[in-house]
């Protein structure tokens, strides 16, 4: 038996300039984007807001950097959904995931 016995399929993330709404695009996805990395860059607003929404991953680091911590998942991920969907930040609006 093997170590990686689930296959993953692959993707290409694409920051695009404007952001792209719409659910229609996520309905299929098992929430790639909000599991798969380490961590998003936010703007003070973002943090702001997000720590008033009950944030506990948030991260401020000495350079002036704030962040939010999403390795493992994103806090705010309801099932494989964005359960803060009309005030998620900038980067996760962007964002664009592709086969």
């Amino acid at each position: 038996m093997s170590f990686f016995s689930a296959a993953r399929k692959k993707r290409h993330g694409i920051l695009r300039e404007q952001p792209l709404d719409g659910n229609e695009r996520c309905v299929a996805c098992a929430a790639d984007c909000c599991r798969g990395f380490p961590s998003i860059e936010l703007d003070a607003d973002e943090y702001s807001r997000l720590e008033s929404l009950g944030a506990a991953r948030l991260a401020f680091t000495l350079d002036g950097r704030f962040y939010l911590i999403i390795e493992n998942g994103c806090e705010f991920l309801d099932g494989n959904r964005c359960g803060i969907y009309d005030l998620r930040p900038r980067i996760c609006r962007i964002f664009f995931c592709e086969d």
